[in-house]
């Protein structure tokens, strides 16, 4: 008896999917009209939730065929793409051979709670046409029907449920600002010369006040800046020093 009422079940999904319409006769839904929220190009990096309706194919009239699946997808957005997964229930593992979202196939992942579905670059701004590959036993034999529904994204229920990762550029940027070293050695009343250490092929500026006194690109570690004008007791000068894709650091010398 419950094999029976499981078999009618699945007849009755069958019977109201797309309203008895073959998927090879199935025209693809036009645009529908959608907030930017849905638009993979504005989403940051991260995983994300998303409700949807499944309609009967050409009409607003819901699909006997929602009701084996989780009402929400998880949508996964990386590089401006997205990738969307659709949970089946486990009653319709028995009958779903395959699924297919406008003109991509699904990658099946099989689980006893029941099958997941993914497909990758998504439009989740247009309703797809969602097609099925059934296979339902009847009198004996196992019968393959190809159906068609309408799956329409929710576009106001859509959430994050990660948080969204900065993008590529910018993580780079921040990986690449590690600090330039400069150490500094004393210097003297009427110096002309300020000498260190730095990372190797640093610019290295000795400043007092907004006047530079010198500069130098250095070829290896050791640096010696030659300055303009001798220095005197108790000034106190900026040493800078500066390299492409590392962080720039000043020190202060008071002369001695």
């Amino acid at each position: 008896m419950k094999k029976s009422l499981t078999v009618m079940s699945a007849l009755l999904m069958l019977s109201g999917v797309g309203a008895g319409i073959p998927l090879s006769q199935v025209a693809t839904p036009t645009q529908s009209v959608q907030a930017a929220a849905l638009n993979p190009a504005k989403l940051a990096n991260g995983t994300y939730r998303v409700s949807f309706n499944i309609f009967k194919t050409g009409t607003k009239t819901a699909s006997e065929a929602a009701g084996y699946f989780n009402p929400e997808a998880k949508v996964t957005v990386k590089d401006q793409k997205a990738t969307v997964t659709l949970t089946a229930t486990a009653a319709a593992a028995n009958y779903i051979d395959g699924l297919t979202l406008g003109k991509k196939e699904a990658k099946v992942t099989k689980a006893a709670t029941g099958n997941t579905y993914t497909f990758s670059d998504v439009d989740l701004t247009a309703d797809q046409a969602l097609g099925f590959k059934l296979t339902v036993p009847m009198n004996g034999k196992n019968v393959t029907m190809q159906q068609a529904a309408t799956l329409a994204f929710k576009t106001s229920t859509l959430k994050a449920t990660t948080k969204p990762a900065t993008t590529t550029k910018k993580t780079t940027k921040a990986k690449a600002k590690t600090k330039v070293k400069l150490t500094t050695k004393r210097v003297k009343n009427k110096a002309k010369k300020v000498r260190g250490t730095t990372t190797k092929g640093a610019k290295v500026t000795v400043k007092r006040g907004k006047t530079t006194l010198g500069k130098v690109t250095t070829k290896k570690k050791a640096y010696t800046v030659k300055l303009k004008k001798a220095v005197k007791k108790s000034w106190k000068l900026k040493v800078t020093a500066t390299k492409a894709g590392y962080k720039t650091v000043t020190k202060t010398v008071t002369v001695k």
